[in-house]
């Protein structure tokens, strides 16, 4: 197989113009060289005939993809009988199996066309598709039936898509490899990542999160503006946090490289159902993760407060409420992207495909207080301070 697989795809310009240019992105974003007629980089030789430069290039590929509809587009003979471009590409690939070429074939027929063929309403399918639709099932120029069951219906690029995304026919999406490629580097950042915010007692083995270490209590007490003197083990936990948090801006080049691979866009994968390209739940969870200790850790190094609480002494410990809102509020996100650094260790290690599906809403906390808020609450609120 070629670095870059070349597939040509076979068909009729006018009915399929947008599924055409629709499927050379597509196959174009996995890995594949996608020759079309129509194209500019289709290599054709203007000293010779169009079909001859078409053979020529269906010889040079490694997949011949087919597309078959109710028009049969410019008729004309050979050896007076009447063809089309398609049909004789098709029979050119034939001729180029039983030479022994290695060429995958993958041949879809419009669902409306299917059914014509199978009622043999010449009132809606050309006899030329009849014809070319019933070679490619039966197969009559091999010696036995090869390539039928490979013949699929459709009625939208859906349709197309999910079959091609099941990689058959031996066509391997490139971006199938690549995926699970930065698949392994994720599950190396996200390891190294989970792995310094733990931490491994020497003389018993014991592994034990940090925010299991150092626990935040809850001083809801203390007074908003004026600082207040706390015990002397609290002061210590967040003396201790502080200085935890402000070491770790370290893992920011880590985040940064797991969003490098996320935005090449080889997580991406086209839902039948909806319509759209979406994202697996378990690169959702990397993202939200990721980007709320992003935070934590940007917050710890543009803010003095930090330092300033690692400075005050523990055993006279003075903190006002705004303050410890802000510590705690980091010391909570924290714990909870540790909980959900957890569920992506097992799903990386014990080589999960993915998490069950959730709501989008699911993965909206970013470690922002304002996302407490909906935005139906927002409007609500919009509508009622613009009204006083």
């Amino acid at each position: 197989m070629n670095p870059q697989p070349t597939i040509f795809i076979s068909s009729i310009i006018s009915e399929f113009y947008d599924l055409r240019g629709a499927l050379r992105y597509f196959l174009g974003k996995s890995g594949f060289r996608v020759l079309m007629s129509e194209e500019a980089d289709f290599g054709a030789d203007c000293g010779r005939d169009s079909l001859d430069n078409c053979k020529e290039q269906i010889e040079k590929s490694d997949y011949y993809l087919l597309l078959v509809g109710n028009k049969p587009g410019t008729i004309f003979q050979i050896d007076k009988k009447n063809t089309t471009v398609t049909f004789e590409e098709f029979r050119h690939y034939i001729s180029l199996v039983r030479k022994g070429k290695s060429l995958n074939l993958i041949a879809f027929v419009r669902q409306q066309a299917w059914d014509n063929y199978l009622r043999n309403d010449t009132t809606q399918i050309n006899e030329l598709q009849i014809e070319l639709i019933k070679e490619l099932v039966e197969n009559s120029l091999f010696e036995n039936k090869k390539i039928g069951r490979w013949r699929y219906t459709f009625d939208k690029f859906s349709d197309i898509i999910a079959v091609l995304q099941t990689n058959q026919n031996g066509l391997f999406l490139e971006s199938t490899r690549k995926s699970g490629i930065f698949r392994t580097y994720i599950k190396r950042e996200i390891s190294e990542i989970f792995k310094a915010l733990l931490e491994k007692k020497e003389e018993t083995g014991t592994i034990s999160a940090i925010t299991d270490i150092v626990k935040l209590p809850d001083l809801g007490h203390l007074d908003t503006l004026s600082r207040s003197k706390i015990d002397r083990q609290t002061a210590t936990y967040i003396i201790g946090f502080c200085t935890v948090i402000s070491s770790k801006d370290s893992l920011m080049r880590k985040i940064n490289r797991v969003f490098n691979y996320i935005a090449q866009g080889e997580f991406s994968r086209f839902d039948v159902v909806e319509e759209k390209y979406v994202l697996p739940e378990y690169i959702k969870l990397t993202i939200q993760t990721l980007e709320i200790l992003e935070k934590i850790f940007d917050n710890a190094k543009t803010s003095d407060l930090y330092e300033q609480l690692r400075n005050r002494a523990s055993d006279s410990f003075f903190i006002s409420g705004i303050e410890y809102l802000f510590v705690k509020s980091a010391y909570m996100d924290l714990r909870f992207s540790i909980l959900r650094l957890a569920s992506l260790t097992k799903c990386f290690h014990l080589n999960w495909y993915d998490f069950e599906k959730r709501p989008d809403n699911f993965y909206e906390y970013r470690g922002r207080a304002g996302e407490k808020i909906s935005d139906s609450e927002l409007l609500q609120f919009a509508e009622n301070y613009l009204a006083k």
